[in-house]
């Protein structure tokens, strides 16, 4: 079988937008279709992806396998930034808000279980990595994080913080072979009623620039 194009990382572009909103719809549950508990891409998109293209975002990288976005890193530097960002796109989208009973059931599980969160004066920034199924393996993944953490220690963020699940054993291998170490674990219902058991959420962390003793 002939290989398909390479894949190839670069910086993200206020025009990839939409390409990661899809990529990050196609991956949402734990790699898989978010589909499976938010009926609505769109909105889906907008909520998960849309602070980073509307001033939440830095140091973002997307992976590219000919004209098709495959996958991303995106992060902010910043928890203040990102929740001013929120807020835009909120307030850029209060029209769609009753396409939020979509994904109610979701959103009313999220708020009331919410995961861990590492100290936000160490580790002010936080990140997210998705890839869709045909370019992983490729160590598309490893080059995106490495990236993005690069831009990140380069502006002088003192640390970062991400959350995942143990669902996800194949992303865990790539945090820990860059050096994150868990900060907090917490068993979580949120995902019950789409895994049909709890999950165990994780926070995990990675210092940057270190402070001087």
């Amino acid at each position: 079988m002939t290989p398909g194009p390479a894949v190839v990382l670069r910086p993200v572009r206020p025009s990839d937008e939409a390409a990661v909103g899809r990529v990050a719809y196609q991956t949402g549950f734990f790699g898989d279709s978010a589909a499976r508990y938010f009926r609505d891409a769109a909105l889906f998109a907008a909520l998960w992806v849309g602070p980073y293209f509307r001033g939440g975002g830095f140091g973002g990288f997307v992976a590219q396998q000919g004209p098709e976005v495959v996958g991303y890193v995106l992060g902010s530097p910043s928890p203040l930034l990102y929740r001013r960002a929120v807020l835009r796109v909120v307030a850029q989208q209060a029209w769609q808000l009753r396409a939020l009973r979509t994904g109610w059931p979701y959103l009313w599980r999220a708020a009331r279980w919410p995961g861990p969160h590492a100290d936000s004066g160490r580790f002010p920034a936080h990140l997210h990595l998705n890839l869709l199924p045909q370019a992983r393996g490729q160590g598309a993944g490893e080059g995106l994080l490495r990236a993005h953490l690069q831009v990140l220690a380069g502006a002088g963020v003192p640390g970062v913080q991400l959350a995942t699940t143990t669902e996800n054993a194949a992303a865990l291998r790539l945090y820990a072979r860059l050096g994150f170490t868990e900060a907090a674990r917490q068993v979580t219902p949120l995902w019950t009623p789409w895994l049909s058991h709890p999950a165990e959420h994780l926070c995990l962390t990675k210092a940057l620039n270190p402070a001087e003793p």
